[in-house]
This record gives structure tokens, sequence and C-alpha cells, in this order.
């Protein structure tokens, strides 16, 4: 009997089994039936087993699969516990790891991060509570140290499995279009400094209206325009040309050869002040679209000086035909009146004299000679007597003119010469005093005088040589004015007088009152 009731129990212990195995089996057929199940495992005699199962969904996951593994962007899918749960090729070329080193590692372990400023951390989750979801730009910073520039496009994963609280984000590296970014941007910065600060005016216009579209400051003052009035006008109208028909001359000449220049253009400001200006104006691509860029240097100051340089040259041949015809002049009268046998050693001097005045002369521009400077550098061999035998006395910084210091200055030169041969100065108690002044009258008179004592007796010459035509008509005519020579027995005296305006650079009362120390 009791053999029997454990037969009993047996059975009813596999039936209840058997059918637990097949409720099982059902609800396999019915996650089958569903998508939910891609492979059975059936346990044999041989061990388990694994039969996979293509279903719709099995399908369907494993082509999401292969799409998120084609894609450029990288992405990462984590648990509720930051995580790695997934993560395609991309993302491993992007962060430098292996799928199989990345799955179950936490997300700080694959990179680091650092938002651009704290805004942004706060608004990104203000948004992810909010939504779920958030977009924005961040710093990702790889094991190896390298950082990288990207754009997340971050979402929470949906559901109540185990990957509840999870998030699944799409990465894009912009590190490089960051760094063109900000080297346009650099370039923007310099080109609008440069554009701000140029000394030469800058206009920029669009090809198609012809109109300026933009002005930097210096355009606005050379022409005394104010920005916004200069803005939507054609050159024609600002007076940088002649009239619309030259405008659009100069636009076809730019399309022809995509640059134009002006090398001397009359420009008129508004208030009517001429300039004359150098225009180069250029048509080039500006973000796909065409601009004109016209740059405007004003060359009024480099035209003048321009003209002076000519002016000057012109001078400079018709005074060195001056001085040529002197020094013929001066090796003439030499030759007619000297020795002959020192007649090398007398032009010489005689040129000697002369070139110290033009020294003088180009120092000052050709503007004029002071009369103290034409007297010390005349009397440059006896500089050691100045002040002791040789004493001098005028107004200070008192200046003659060109013609005026060339005469006058050949002539001290004849006196000096004469007084160290046979004068003053050719002993050593002798004693010569020059002075020079200007008369204060409605008219005033320019004056100049040598005078010397204590030198041998003087006698009057018997013939007039060619130093005495030097001291006599030639300074005279220099300074339309009257010489006279006195041959005293204690020494000769000499006095030129001219009106003041003939022999002075200027007459102004203040330069005619100064007085020489």
């Amino acid at each position: 009997m009791q053999q029997i009731l454990l037969s009993k129990w047996a059975i009813l212990s596999e039936n209840l089994e058997l059918r637990a195995r097949l409720a099982e089996a059902e609800e396999m057929l019915r996650a089958i039936s569903r998508g939910e199940a891609d492979a059975l495992v059936i346990e044999s005699g041989a061990g388990p087993k694994v039969y996979t199962i293509q279903g719709q969904e099995s399908e369907t996951n494993r082509l999401r699969s292969e799409m998120l593994a084609q894609v450029s962007d990288a992405v990462i899918a984590v648990d509720g516990e930051e995580r790695v749960i997934y993560l395609n090729a991309a993302a491993e070329r992007l962060y430098g790891l292996s799928t199989s080193s990345a799955l179950g590692r936490a997300l700080s372990e694959i990179h680091g991060s650092r938002w651009l400023n704290p805004e942004s951390e706060a608004a990104a989750a203000a948004a992810f509570r909010a939504r779920g979801e958030w977009r924005g730009e961040s710093i990702h910073i790889r094991n190896d140290g390298h950082e990288l520039n990207v754009e997340s496009s971050i979402t929470a994963l949906q559901g109540n499995g185990e990957y509840a609280g999870g998030r699944l984000a799409v990465i894009r590296d912009v590190t490089e279009r960051r760094q063109h970014e900000e080297k346009v941007l650099v370039s923007e910065i310099r080109y609008r400094r440069l554009f701000e600060t140029a000394h030469d005016g800058v206009l920029i216009l669009d090809p198609g209206t012809r109109k300026i579209i933009d002005a930097n400051p210096f355009m606005t003052q050379m022409l005394d325009y104010p920005h916004d009035e200069l803005v939507g006008k054609e050159l024609f109208e600002i007076g940088l040309l002649k009239d619309e028909a030259a405008s659009q001359e100069m636009f076809r000449g730019l399309q022809r050869s995509r640059e134009v220049r002006y090398d001397n253009l009359p420009l008129e400001t508004r208030a009517g002040r001429h300039q004359d200006v150098e225009v180069v104006a250029n048509l080039y691509d500006e973000n796909g679209h065409p601009v004109i860029q016209c740059n405007i240097r004003d060359i009024t100051e480099r035209r003048r000086g321009e003209e002076h340089v000519k002016l000057l040259m012109a001078e400079v041949n018709h005074r060195a035909k001056n001085l040529l015809a002197v020094v013929q002049a001066f090796a003439h009268q030499t030759a007619k009146y000297g020795d002959p046998s020192t007649f090398t050693a007398r032009l010489s001097d005689r040129i000697d004299g002369l070139a110290a005045g033009q020294d003088l002369l180009v120092k000052n521009q050709w503007l004029g000679v002071e009369v103290a400077d034409l007297v010390e550098v005349q009397l440059s061999h006896f500089k050691d007597l100045i002040g002791t035998r040789v004493l001098i006395e005028g107004p200070s910084q008192l200046t003659l003119n060109m013609s005026a210091a060339q005469g006058i200055g050949m002539a001290l030169h004849e006196l000096a010469t004469n007084a160290a041969k046979y004068g003053a100065l050719s002993n050593l108690d002798g004693q010569v005093r020059i002075a020079w002044q200007v008369t204060a009258a409605a008219k005033p008179t320019f004056s100049i005088s040598w005078l010397e004592d204590g030198g041998p007796a003087v006698t009057m010459p018997t013939r007039a040589g060619f130093g005495q035509i030097v001291i006599g008509r030639m300074a005279e005519a220099a300074v339309e004015g009257r010489a006279e020579i006195v041959f005293r027995e204690s020494g000769l005296s000499w006095n030129l007088c001219a009106p003041a305006e003939n022999a002075l650079a200027s007459t102004e009362p203040q330069i005619l009152n100064r007085r020489y120390g």
C-alpha cells in the first residue's frame, strides 16, 4: 500500500512539472509572436542549444543598430547610474577607445566635461527637467588630455525597465569648425580695427546700386560728412568723381579688371575745401556677394611737396647758372687785374669765400643768412681775434636776403683778405670794427660798415683792382644801394647803405630792434 501511494505522488509531481513547462512554452510562443524574443535556449542531453529567432521587431532593432554604427556622429547611451550601455563606431574613434573597454564603465571614465560658462550648465539642467532633452555646446576632454568642442543632443531614455533614468547622447565634433570660426572672428576684428583706425579713407560700395554702404571714420573727416549722410550716396554725389557718367565708367572698369586706380583726383569737401586724392578701387567677393572697396588717400601735401621740389630744382638750376657766372667773372677779373703769378691762389681764395656764403644759404634753405653768421664765416681765419682785435656790433637775428648775402659776403671776404695782407690785421696792433644797423624811419635803411685802425699807413691806390670792384660796384648792385670807400691814413673805411627792403629778408619791427650781443 505504501508503495502505491508513493507512485501516485510521483505521477502527480511529474504532471505538475509538465504543466509548468507547457505554460512556459506557451508564454515563449506568445513572446516570439510579439517579437519580444530574439533567441530560444533548449536544454538537451548534449547541453543547452541557442536558436535565433528573426522576428519583425528583431529585424528592426538590427537595422537600427547598423544605422547607429554607420552614422558619423558619436552615439553614447548610459543607464540611470551613468554607466555606458552602448556606443557606436564614431564614438570609439572620437574618444579613442573600444566598445568592449567602454561598456559598463562610468561615463566620466570615457571623457571629462566642461561647460562653456555657468549659464550653459544651468540652462541644460533646466531644459532636461522640463522637456527631458537638451541641445547645446560644451567641451569634452579625452583621456589623453585632448580637448574637443562638441555639439550634443541628449534625450532621456523612456520606460520603466533596467535603463530607466538613462540618457542617449548624439555628439558631433565641431572643434575644427570652431577653430575656423575663431580665426575668421580674429581676422574680422583685425580688419575692423584697421578699417576704423586707418589714416586713409575707406569706402565700401554695393556694385549693384553703386552706392556707399559703409565708410571709415577717416573718410568722414576727410569729406566733412557724418557717416549716416555718406551711406546711400554715389561717388559723384560726394565730389569724388566728376559726374554719374564718370561713376559708371569706373564700375565698368572694375567689371573688366576688378581694379581701378586714379593717381590724382580733385576732391572737394562739403565745406568747399579742395584736396588732391589717390583712389584705388577693388572688386572682390565677400561671403559670395560682390563688394567694392575704395581706398582714398589724401595726397595734397605730397603734391605740394612734388611741386616744391620742381620749383627748387628750377631755382637750383637758376642759382647754379648765376653762381657759375660769378665764378666766371671772378676768374676773368682776377686774371685781368691780378698778378699772373698769384692768379691760381687768388682765384681759389675768392671761390672759397663765395662757397662759404653758399653753405650758409643752403643751410637756411635759401631763405637768407643772418648778418652775424655771415661776418663770422667770412672772418673764420681770424676767429681767435674776434672780441679783441675784430669787434662786431649790430642787431641779432637780422637776416639778409639771398642777393644781399652773396654780395656782402664777397665784399667782407675781400676786405678781410686785404686787411690781412696790407691793412690793420697785417701787424700785431691793428683793429677792425664791423657794425651794422637799421635806421628807424618811415623807410628803414640798412647799413654795414668796416673800419680799420692801427695798421700801416694807408695811401691812395694808383689803380682800381678787382677787390675794389667787389666792395664797390658789385656790393652796390647786390642791394641796390651805395658803397662809400675812404682810404684814411689810419685805416680803410667802407660803408654800404641800402633800403632795408632791398637787403633784408624781413623788415618786421621786432626783427629790426634786436641787438647783437
